[in-house]
């Protein structure tokens, strides 16, 4: 078991930093690649935003949108429009496959899955379940790569394949707190209890337990955070001082790192080689980096800023969104100044110096499934939504 305890580094925060306006440091240029506005595309009221998602070809790399109107589903490529895809129901919520090729929706009111081949442009529904067990709420819903579906509604567990063949049905099925993830190949799936980690395979049998609680551990507060990474081999478990890496395969722990400082909102970039968590203190918010290196997950560096609670212009919490594989993060920084809310966005550099900082951001209630930002692969440049459009933008003449 790998063990880490970790120091205060300070770092130097650009005065902009209280602001609203965008700021830049003078060693990079960050250049908008394009931009749409979202409501030009979709209904203010009954559209919804998908995901946005980098794909790699022979012509080099490309962003793309997923958008669902009222009647639509709309792929684009960059800011054009590639594909409609039309059906019929209302999606009241939705999720997508880790690769993106499924989007898998639950309509309220017609009480039904609907899902969407967006590779083929197919659409398949069927009912959620039959009419005679009217359970009211809202169903859980998975779906990985190969199209396999997951619902889960109170003790009720049915899996399908693509097609919307049941491959699973189970009526009396209790898997403890809560869900945790698909695997990508579809092959098995984790929830919690308060105190363990579980995986099972696709007939719900029970294929190990992790107990989250070590014998020495001085805080027992329930685990707050659970997330899968993109290649599926491990999870991280986050709870209030304690960040644990627990291997899919058995269940056993890779590494755990302990903090004196409150961390939350981990995030893991897209090989999984870094993952950032956002911390507080009674004087203090940053973030930190943890990064796989020789074989190992190490604490690598960290970004701490102080008075957010004393200065009233400063940021009053900080978290991080997304990171790269090179290091790169991109943060949302709420503030408020006096009555005035408003959110901005901050890009660090791998070193962990804020290098770029978003205009406030507009009032909205809209939001992506996973996340309103990214980074590209090759991490040249990054996405993100303000509220209103989707900007691509890239980082040049990078001098740190």
């Amino acid at each position: 078991m790998l063990v880490n305890i970790i120091s205060m580094i300070m770092l130097v925060i650009p005065p902009e930093i209280t602001s609203e306006s965008e700021w830049t440091s003078p060693d990079i240029r960050i250049a908008t690649e394009w931009s749409f506005n979202v409501i030009d595309r979709i209904d203010p009221v009954y559209g919804q935003l998908g995901t946005v998602y980098g794909v790699e070809s022979e012509e080099g790399f490309e962003w793309h949108t997923v958008l669902v109107d009222e009647e639509y589903v709309l792929l684009l490529e960059s800011d054009a429009v590639v594909n409609s895809i039309p059906y019929s129901g209302d999606i009241y919520r939705l999720t997508f496959s880790p690769d993106c090729q499924y989007l898998l929706g639950y309509c309220y009111f017609d009480e039904k899955l609907i899902l969407f081949d967006l590779a083929e442009s197919t659409v398949k529904s069927i009912p959620l379940f039959s009419s005679e067990m009217e359970l009211p709420g809202n169903p859980l819903i998975r779906v990985t790569n190969d199209g396999t579906v997951l619902v889960k509604h109170y003790t009720y567990l049915r899996m399908y394949d693509s097609g919307f063949n049941c491959i699973l049905s189970r009526d009396n099925f209790n898997w403890g707190h809560a869900f945790v993830g698909l695997s990508n190949a579809g092959d098995q799936f984790y929830t919690t209890t308060y105190d363990s980690l579980r995986a099972y395979d696709m007939q719900g049998n029970l294929l190990w337990n992790r107990e989250l609680f070590e014998p020495d551990d001085e805080l027992l507060v329930h685990v707050r955070n659970f997330m899968l990474s993109h290649d599926g081999a491990y999870i991280t478990v986050l709870d209030l001082y304690k960040l644990q890496i627990i291997s899919t395969d058995d269940g056993a722990q890779i590494a755990r790192f302990d903090f004196e400082e409150r961390v939350h909102d981990p995030s893991i970039s897209e090989s999984d080689s870094v993952i950032a968590l956002s911390y507080f203190t009674d004087t203090s918010i940053g973030v930190k980096l943890i990064s796989f290196v020789d074989g190992n997950f190490k604490l690598d560096k960290y970004l701490s800023m102080n008075d957010h609670r004393t200065v009233s212009e400063m940021p009053v919490h900080l978290v991080s969104e997304s990171v790269s594989d090179n290091g790169h993060v991109l943060a949302i920084l709420p503030y408020q100044h006096n009555t005035r809310l408003f959110v901005r966005i901050a890009l660090l550099s791998p070193y962990i110096d804020i290098i770029w900082l978003s205009s406030s951001l507009h009032d909205s209630h809209a939001g992506f499934t996973s996340s309103d930002t990214g980074f590209r692969s090759d991490n040249s440049g990054f996405w993100y939504f303000d509220g209103i459009s989707i900007h691509s933008c890239l980082i040049e003449e990078y001098n740190l």
